[in-house]
C-alpha cells in the first residue's frame, strides 16, 4: 500500500512541477523568438536606411562598396535606373538565384501599386512596406522597396536581408529549451523521489512499530487468556477445586484489565486524544504526597523511598496533578521491580534554568548504554527471562508520553555506585 501511495505521490509531484517547468520554459522560448524576430526587423530597418542612404548621397555609388555591403550585412542590394538595372551579379551566391528573389520581391510590391518599371507619377518618393520573401530552398528573407525621383527620371532600390541563420539559431533555442525541460523533469523526478521517501519515511516507521506493537500485545493477550480457559476447564474437570481455579481466573482478570488500561492509554495517546489539564503546581506537596503513597509499598518490597529537597522551596510548575503522578508511581514502581532488597529509592527535586527537574534514583544493576533509548519502547523488557508477569514493558512507554505531553522530555543517567537514574522536568 505504501509502494503505491510512493509512486501516485511521485508521480504527482514531477507532474505537477514538471507541468510548470513546461510552461516556464514554453513562455521563455516564445519571448525569446519574439525579440529574435524584433531584433532581426529592426537589424533590417537599420540596414536599409543606411544602403538607402547610401545610395542617395553617391549616385556613382561602385560595385565593390556594394558587394562590400552585401557579404557584411547578409544582404541582396539591387539598383535601378529608369527600368535599368545595374550591371552588378553580386557579392555572394545566395540558396535561390538573385534575379528570382528580386523577381519575387517586384510581385510583392505590384500588389501594393508600386511599380519599380515605371517612373511614379507624383514627385514623392515610394517606399513599400517590408515583405518576408522565400526562396525555392525555403530560405527566409526580408525585404523592401524604395522610389525615388532623379533628375533624369527615377531610380528604384530593392534590398533583401537573409534571415535563414536567424531562424536556425531559434530551432536551435527551442532544441535547447527542450533538452533542458526534459533534464528538468528528470532532475524532478530524482528530487521528488528523495523528498518522498523523507516525507514517507515517519510513516513506514509508524507502520513499522504499530506493527510490532500488534505483534506483542496479542503475545501478551495470549497468555492470560490461556490460563483462563485452561482453570475454566479444570473447574469443570474438578468441580470440588473451584475455588482454587476461581482464584487463578480472577488474577489473570486483573492482570489482563491492566494491560489493556496500558494499550488503551497509549492507543489515546498516539491519536492525540489524551488530554491533560495544566495549572501551576505545589512541587513540594506533590512530591511529600508521593512519598507517603509509595513509602508502604517500598517496605513492603524490602526497599527504602527516600525524598531529598532543596532548603528553599521549589518553585511551582505548570502539569497536571494526576499525571504526575501516574508518571512518579510508573517510575518508583519501576525502581523497586530492579533494584535489590535493601536498596534505598531516591526521590529528589531541583530548580535549574527555569526548569523543575525530578529524578528518581536506583541502585540496581542499571543499563547498558546502548540500551538507554531503546527501554522506552513499547514491550522492552530489560531482562528477556524474568518471570514477573505482572509487568508487560508499557511503564516507560506511558511515562515518556506523559511527560511529552507536559512539553517535557525524559532520559537515563547512571548512579555512582552503580543503578540507573530517570530524570525530566517541568516548565516552571
Amino acid at each position: 500500500m505504501l509502494k503505491s501511495i510512493r509512486n501516485r505521490l511521485i508521480l504527482l509531484y514531477t507532474g505537477s512541477t514538471g507541468l510548470i517547468l513546461t510552461v516556464v520554459l514554453i513562455l521563455v522560448q516564445v519571448l525569446m523568438s519574439q525579440q529574435v524576430e524584433r531584433n532581426t526587423f529592426s537589424t533590417f530597418q537599420n540596414n536599409f536606411i543606411t544602403v538607402n542612404q547610401t545610395v542617395q548621397l553617391n549616385h556613382g555609388i561602385s560595385n565593390l562598396a556594394i558587394s562590400e555591403l552585401e557579404i557584411k550585412n547578409n544582404l541582396i542590394i539591387h539598383i535601378e535606373d529608369n527600368g535599368v538595372p545595374f550591371l552588378y551579379q553580386g557579392g555572394w551566391k545566395t540558396p535561390t538565384d538573385r534575379s528570382r528573389l528580386i523577381d519575387k520581391v517586384k510581385e510583392a510590391a505590384l500588389k501594393d501599386k508600386i511599380n519599380t518599371s515605371l517612373r511614379p507619377i507624383t514627385k514623392k518618393e515610394l517606399q513599400s512596406q517590408v515583405y518576408e520573401i522565400r526562396g525555392d530552398r525555403n530560405d527566409r528573407y526580408l525585404s523592401e522597396v524604395y522610389i525615388m525621383p532623379t533628375q533624369g527620371g527615377f531610380r528604384s532600390l530593392i534590398i533583401l536581408q537573409y534571415i535563414s541563420d536567424r531562424s536556425s539559431n531559434i530551432l536551435k533555442l527551442r532544441f535547447f529549451i527542450t533538452i533542458l525541460n526534459l533534464a528538468g523533469i528528470a532532475l524532478l523526478y530524482f528530487v521528488s523521489c528523495y523528498m518522498v521517501d523523507k516525507s514517507l519515511k515517519p510513516v513506514e516507521e509508524s507502520r513499522r512499530l504499530q506493527t510490532e506493537f500488534i505483534a506483542a500485545a496479542s503475545h501478551e493477550l495470549k497468555s492470560p487468556l490461556a490460563v483462563i480457559r485452561a482453570n475454566a476447564s479444570a473447574i469443570m474437570l474438578q468441580p470440588d477445586r473451584a475455588e482454587h481455579f476461581t482464584k487463578g481466573i480472577d488474577k489473570e482478570c486483573r492482570r489482563l484489565s491492566k494491560l489493556t488500561e496500558d494499550m488503551l492509554l497509549l492507543a489515546n495517546a498516539d491519536a492525540r486524544s489524551w488530554k491533560v489539564k495544566k495549572e501551576l503546581l505545589d512541587m513540594d506537596l506533590l512530591l511529600i504526597e508521593t512519598l507517603d503513597t509509595f513509602l508502604p509499598l517500598c517496605q513492603e518490597n524490602g526497599k527504602q523511598l527516600k525524598l531529598e529537597l532543596p532548603k528553599h522551596m521549589l518553585p511551582k510548575a505548570e502539569g497536571d496533578f494526576l499525571r504526575i503522578m501516574q508518571l512518579l508511581a510508573i517510575l518508583i514502581d519501576n525502581a523497586i521491580n530492579y533494584s535489590v532488597e535493601g536498596d534505598t529509592i531516591v526521590l529528589r527535586a531541583y530548580a535549574k534554568k527555569q526548569k523543575l527537574w525530578i529524578e528518581v534514583e536506583d541502585h540496581g544493576k542499571g543499563i547498558e548504554p546502548g540500551r538507554k533509548k531503546e527501554v522506552f519502547e513499547r514491550f522492552y523488557r530489560e531482562d528477556k527471562a524474568r518471570r514477573d508477569k505482572n509487568h508487560y514493558g508499557l511503564g516507560l512507554s506511558i511515562a515518556k508520553e506523559l511527560i511529552e505531553l507536559h512539553g517535557g522530555k525524559i532520559s537515563i543517567k547512571d548512579t555512582p555506585g552503580g543503578g540507573a537514574t530517570f530524570l525530566f522536568y517541568l516548565l516552571t
